[in-house]
């Protein structure tokens, strides 16, 4: 099995351990392949994204760290990029990181309703999943994307898998499929535990329900499982292999490497 990792942190985002070459030796000492260094998007003037990334003054940095871990460590190929939620007044901002990286990944954390930035690891309504999805659908459309982070993220606190829960799986799936954007089995939401909900007791995510959604409806969709590790000894732990076993099982269109 080719060891790869498109989803990793690093200490400037405020709520990660460890500098970028810390995760880059982590990958060398576990033989990885390929791994990509994706910290979460800072902005100049947007307050609503929180303040749990590192700062805009801060990127130029960030890029020239990952360029010297290339020249490093050239046993392994480290790729720059950046995790992003996508909004209509972001597409300039958006265009220009994809020319100065090698991927971009869209998490969508943020959604905008009646004005006000509803978080996604808080969703409880069915209009918020609506919203979501639709968001997913909207960005996947730019081209600017190879990948969508935790698209099951909604589950996190959603109280029961329910028909908005099944309509925007397919509605994700669908625009992945048109836009040929690789949906993330994201080995974090394990990490988090299983927690009880009205319906059971699971993990946050992934979700056994949304993930059999995509391999029974959707087959040709392509996976990839990520660590979105925020510790170096998270990026080949053992939620990372139980969220790759998760996947075989499931029978999912699993790709190794961009």
């Amino acid at each position: 099995m080719l060891l790869t990792n498109y989803h990793t942190h690093h200490d400037r985002c405020k709520h990660a351990k460890g500098d970028v070459e810390a995760y880059v030796k982590e990958a060398v000492k576990h033989n990885y392949a390929e791994i990509g260094m994706s910290c979460h998007t800072p902005h100049q003037n947007f307050p609503q994204m929180g303040t749990r990334r590192m700062d805009y003054s801060e990127l130029a940095t960030y890029f020239k760290d990952i360029e010297q871990a290339q020249k490093k460590y050239p046993q392994i190929k480290v790729l720059k990029a950046l995790e992003c939620e996508y909004f209509p007044h972001l597409h300039d901002y958006m265009t220009e990181l994809k020319q100065q990286t090698d991927y971009l990944i869209l998490a969508q954390h943020y959604i905008e309703i009646d004005g006000k930035f509803k978080d996604a690891f808080h969703f409880t309504k069915p209009e918020q999943l609506n919203v979501y999805a639709s968001c997913i659908e909207e960005a996947l459309a730019t081209k600017l994307f190879a990948i969508l982070a935790h698209p099951d993220v909604f589950m996190t606190l959603y109280p029961r898998w329910d028909e908005a829960c099944e309509a925007a799986t397919r509605q994700i799936a669908q625009a992945a499929l048109d836009n040929d954007v690789i949906l993330e089995v994201n080995a974090n939401g394990l990490r988090r535990g299983k927690q009880t909900y009205q319906d059971g007791v699971r993990y946050p995510y992934p979700s056994e329900k949304f993930w059999s959604i995509i391999a029974n409806e959707f087959p040709t969709v392509k996976v990839i499982v990520n660590s979105d590790c925020h510790n170096p000894a998270y990026l080949n732990d053992e939620y990372m292999q139980m969220a790759r076993d998760m996947a075989k099982r499931l029978n999912l269109n699993v790709i190794e490497r961009l």
